[in-house]
């Protein structure tokens, strides 16, 4: 044998495995995501974790899933950007269900055990496995989510297990439906007066605090696919905001806007 000959045998033995990895990995199955948050998650978006904990070898099963497969580690199973965001930002929700799911009935896992008195805990200590890589929620948030994709509508979509978190959807996002889902997403939580509230009559615009610390999503959305040139945050309220409220709204012009935030509370998503 030659040694020319021994190199092409050794390089088909290296080469073979990997074929059959990438032959052998599925597409994430959301079935049962998707049944465990209909059978967990309320109307409110809040969690019957102690449920759900019941069924953790079921959540298990799913997060494994998002372990060992992802769009950086098999982007041939991802048929587009839609299906990357899809995955991504269901991983996210996946992910914290299960760490505090995990750890219930303790309740600051992830924040601050007095909600938003107690210190908030790091979500990068929050160790995740996304496609064979290790990663964190702070990661897959600030990393890849929102620089990767520049919508600033999942930061109605994810969820960190606060009560001021947006409201968990219940069921998993259908495939094809990514954009509609963050379309309902971000409908739901512009109208609901827990996270936006508008007094016509003092011309006081109260927000979630997700509009303050993401103001630059928002924002630079406004000026990057709308062509704003100085964008103000209402003008991304209006987008998705009913009547009447959207109405009176706009007949304020932005510059007598007195904008505040409202507190957060990172006292657990539970339902009670």
């Amino acid at each position: 044998m030659t040694m020319l000959h021994s190199l092409c045998c050794l390089s088909l033995l290296i080469f073979l495995p990997l074929v059959v990895c990438a032959q052998s990995a599925k597409k994430i199955d959301y079935a049962e995501f998707d049944r465990l948050t209909r059978t967990y998650v309320n109307e409110q978006g809040l969690v019957n974790y102690r449920g759900l904990k019941q069924e953790l070898s079921a959540l298990k099963g799913f997060v494994d899933q998002l372990a060992a497969v992802s769009p950086d580690s098999h982007p041939q199973l991802f048929a587009d950007e839609s299906e990357k965001l899809r995955y991504f930002i269901t991983a996210y929700n996946a992910w914290v269900l299960y760490i505090v799911a995990a750890k219930y009935p303790q309740k600051d896992v992830l924040w601050g055990r007095f909600g938003g008195i107690g210190p908030k805990l790091k979500f990068k200590d929050q160790p995740i496995t996304l496609g064979g890589q290790a990663s964190s929620l702070e990661t897959l948030e600030h990393k890849i989510i929102r620089p990767r994709f520049g919508d600033p509508r999942i930061h109605f979509y994810i969820n960190c297990a606060a009560f001021s978190c947006p409201p968990l959807a219940q069921g998993a996002i259908a495939k094809g439906r990514t954009d509609e889902a963050l379309n309902e997403a971000a409908h739901r939580f512009i109208n609901s007066q827990k996270y936006v509230r508008f007094d016509a009559a003092t011309k006081r615009l109260e927000l979630s605090s997700i509009f303050k610390w993401f103001s630059d999503d928002f924002l630079g959305w406004l000026q990057n696919k709308r062509g704003i040139k100085e964008p103000h945050i209402a003008q991304f309220i209006l987008l998705y905001l009913d009547n009447p409220a959207r109405e009176a709204l706009s007949k304020v012009p932005p510059d007598q806007l007195r904008i505040s935030y409202l507190a957060y509370d990172t006292s657990l998503n539970e339902q009670k």
